[in-house]
This record gives structure tokens, sequence and C-alpha cells, in this order.
């Protein structure tokens, strides 16, 4: 993935610093790269943070033509990085200042085709910025300093996805629900983006289902696909029904539930549980469900 250049006009000079101005502060071997920003000429990650699941608070400007105005607070959650760099002095023993910082990373934003959402003053500013791999809301500026002299860098940055679920619904759970319900849902079944074939991950799911199948022996259900409301209907429709008849041949297939007790159906997008317009909705709508026939 290509990461945005902050400052492209420097970055060959950084490479001409004497080896003494280099080595003031040592590099974090802990560090990954920053998935966004390249680093800022003469810096190092000096410290940094990285989580599977987070979530990130973020400001956006109210009016867009005040970017530094008043704001609305709201949060993104995904996949999480934070950084702290140090900028060594240069060869004249200079640091940039906040302004400088603030201006670098404002127009490689820009070259990239990200949105600026707030600012504070020329300290720092929230951003969003789509990459092939995947929406980035975060924000950038100076760590520490004063406004003539800024050698510490932050990041924090989310890449918008959904969590992986890693506890999944167990037997006697799935007893429990039918009883009470009549259905039971899972969010332990995994599908690449717009395909049908069940993933490796699914398999303790799985085994649940049919753990509860054979010692339900009587049991027929109907297994139902949903999907988001991102696409077209009809291919999602057709997409949902094809996942929960994925479901029903690895239950048939691995796990010898016969599939006259199963019966696929799919519905698509017309069942949703959580507003499509945010990832974190169109994650809880992504399900399989195991109906009580």
């Amino acid at each position: 993935m290509r990461r945005l250049i902050a400052i492209a006009a420097l970055l060959a000079v950084a490479g001409t610093l004497p080896a003494a101005a280099q080595s003031k502060v040592k590099e974090n071997p802990k560090c990954t790269p920053n998935p966004v920003f390249e680093k800022f000429p003469n810096s190092v990650y000096h410290s940094c943070e990285r989580s599977r699941f987070s979530k990130l608070k973020l400001y956006q400007a109210k009016d867009p033509a005040k970017i530094g105005g008043p704001y609305d607070e709201f949060e993104k959650e995904g996949e999480y990085w934070y950084y702290f760099d140090y900028v060594a002095p240069d060869a004249n023993g200079t640091v940039p200042s906040r302004l400088e910082l603030f201006r670098n990373y404002e127009n490689a934003l820009k070259a990239a085709g990200g949105t600026m959402l707030y600012a504070d003053g020329d300290r720092s500013f929230t951003y969003t910025l789509k990459r092939p791999s995947g929406e980035y809301w975060g924000l950038v500026g100076c760590g520490a300093g004063t406004p003539a002299k800024c050698d510490r860098i932050q990041h924090k940055i989310i890449r918008v996805a959904a969590m992986e679920q890693s506890v999944v619904v167990s037997a006697d759970q799935i007893r429990k629900s039918i009883a009470e319900s009549g259905k039971v849902v899972f969010y332990g079944i995994y599908f690449d983006t717009d395909k049908a074939v069940v993933k490796p991950e699914s398999k303790p799911t799985l085994e649940e289902m049919a753990k509860f199948l054979k010692a339900n022996a009587g049991t027929r259900v109907f297994v139902v696909g949903h999907t988001d409301g991102q696409g077209a209907l009809d291919r999602n429709q057709k997409l949902s029904r094809e996942r929960a008849a994925a479901v029903v041949a690895a239950l048939a297939a691995d796990h010898g539930i016969p599939r006259e007790r199963m019966t696929a159906e799919g519905v698509g997008p017309l069942a949703p549980v959580a507003a499509n317009d945010a990832e974190a909705g169109r994650a809880k709508n992504r399900r399989v469900e195991m109906v009580l026939r």
C-alpha cells in the first residue's frame, strides 16, 4: 500500500543529514510502518501502539467552511494505530515548527484526495482518507513543543473494520435461544466479500451448530442468510441464499447432519438489525440465523 509522503521535497535532504543528528533518537524496533503517512524527514518511531480492534474519538467541523469552528464529536471503530515520533535537529540544529508540520501533512492529505474534518489551530487536525486497503480516519499533529519548535509528532489512526468474533455461540446457548425466541443469530460464520464459500475460521461455530442439531435429532431448521444494504437488492438476495446453502452443505458434508432437516433461505438486506450507514451497523446485518421450522 502506498503511504502518503509528507514534505516530498525534503525526503532527499533527510538522507544527507549527518549521522550524529540522525542518531540522537533511536528507532523503536517494535513499531510497524505508519499505514497512512511516510515518516517526517529525520524522524523516528519512538513509541507506538497497535490494536486489532479499538475505537477512536474524532472531531468534525459543523461547517466545512469553518474548519476550526464549532465541531461535533464522533467515534470510529476498527484496526487502530498510535505513533509518537521524535524529530531530530537537522544539520543546522533546528526542528520544524508546529505550522510547518501542519502544512506538510495538510498538503500530503490533499494530494492523496483525503478530507480534513477539523483543525485545532495549527497544532493538529482530524481527517478521513479512502485507500484501496480501506477507509482511514485519524488525527495528526504536534505532540509536544512550542509554536516555533515541535520535535514530537502524534498520529492516531483507525482503519474501519468489523471486529472478528472470537467467542462463539455454544450448543447450549443455541438451545436456549431457540427455546426462547425460535431462532439464534451467528456472527462466527465468515465469507469473503461478495463470495459464498464458508471460510475455515467458521469451523468453531459450525461445530456448535452441529452439536445442537445432533443433540436434538427431531429438530428441523431454516438456515437463513442476511447481507448488509450495500449493492443491488437482487444480488444481495441471491448471495444470502447461496451463503445459507453453503452453511447447510458444510453441516451435511463435514458434520453428518441430514440435509432434509435443514432448509437454506436468504433475505438479503430485508431484515436489518442495525442502520446500514456505517460499517459497525453493516457488520451486524451480515449474519446467518438458524430459525426453528
